[in-house]
């Protein structure tokens, strides 16, 4: 299992992704056209931990709207993804940061934007007749049109991977894409056409002697490691907040190992809670981690004797 440290994976974002200079200034030779909408698109996978193709068949219709996002001050935004991408077909609820929604949603207003006004200029696209037609969509239901003319509900929960890449907004004037990511010409990104954006990326970094070689999946794994990290620093937190012992102090053992890894299970969406474990031994600081525990333990019990 690979993951890689914030600080590398900046390199490679801005390095590889957008296409600036190791020192951050801009490349002038750089020709990419893509480099913003790439970098986003890393930093859902490492912020959610999603995996790869569960992230590239997102609709726009899912995301919420851009009102919702301006509209709070939380920092996070649950987001339920579908079982339909979701491995094993079960949904899960994931936390997407709110700042990270804006940027998906400036991204829709330009470049998607633009992409799919190529679209429409390509008749021969718009053409095709694997084309499923969706007349009304929302963030739960979508509306196609058979080849009847009849008129079919469908939750977003049933809709494959494969036909959501089908899947287009038709009304009287045009047709468009129904899918988040596009390609400049209004065309579906797909998971191999991101697995060939990251080796490129990649390639361009250790062009410049940066020694990387990320993949999507790798992503996912550095947000399970970091995050567990996170969370067993906060469960320590809270944990030492009660030092009552006894079958209470158990309890709070308990929950210092057990609770931090549910909630990255749940988050990472494994049916098994042993898949989750395999991240505990990549924590640099798990023994410190530990040892700093039973230490605290042992200094809080130290304390109540002295008080007693």
């Amino acid at each position: 299992m690979r993951f890689i440290g914030l600080d590398q994976f900046a390199l490679f974002r801005d390095v590889g992704l957008r296409g600036c200079l190791p020192d951050g200034s801009e490349d002038p030779s750089w020709r990419g056209r893509h480099g913003e909408r790439n970098a986003l698109f890393a930093e859902l996978l490492l912020t959610t931990g999603m995996r790869l193709a569960e992230a590239a068949h997102l609709l726009f219709c899912e995301l919420p709207s851009s009102e919702a996002c301006h509209d709070t001050d939380q920092r996070l935004f649950p987001f339920r993804l579908p079982a339909a991408v979701a491995k094993g077909d079960k949904a899960r609820t994931i936390r997407l940061p709110v700042r990270l929604l804006r940027r998906l949603h400036d991204y829709a207003a330009l470049e998607r934007a633009n992409a799919i006004e190529r679209f429409a200029e390509r008749s021969a696209v718009n053409a095709k007749t694997d084309a499923l037609s969706a007349v009304e969509a929302d963030r739960n239901m979508i509306v196609i049109v058979g080849d009847d003319g009849q008129r079919k509900r469908i939750r977003l929960d049933l809709v494959t991977p494969h036909d959501r890449r089908r899947l287009c907004n038709a009304d009287d004037m045009n047709v468009a894409p129904a899918m988040l990511w596009l390609t400049e010409t209004g065309a579906v990104m797909t998971p191999w056409g991101w697995a060939a954006v990251f080796r490129r990326a990649s390639k361009r970094c250790r062009s410049f002697g940066i020694d990387i070689d990320v993949t999507p999946h790798m992503l996912r794994h550095s947000f399970a490691v970091h995050m567990l990290s996170m969370l067993i620093r906060a469960q320590l937190g809270m944990v030492m907040q009660d030092r009552s012992g006894g079958a209470a102090g158990d309890a709070a053992y308990r929950r210092m190992i057990g609770d931090p890894l549910q909630k990255l299970q749940r988050l990472m969406g494994h049916a098994s809670i042993t898949s989750t474990h395999i991240y505990l031994s990549s924590l640099d600081e798990s023994r410190a981690l530990v040892d700093a525990a039973i230490n605290d333990w042992a200094d809080a019990l130290g304390d109540e004797e002295t008080a007693a």
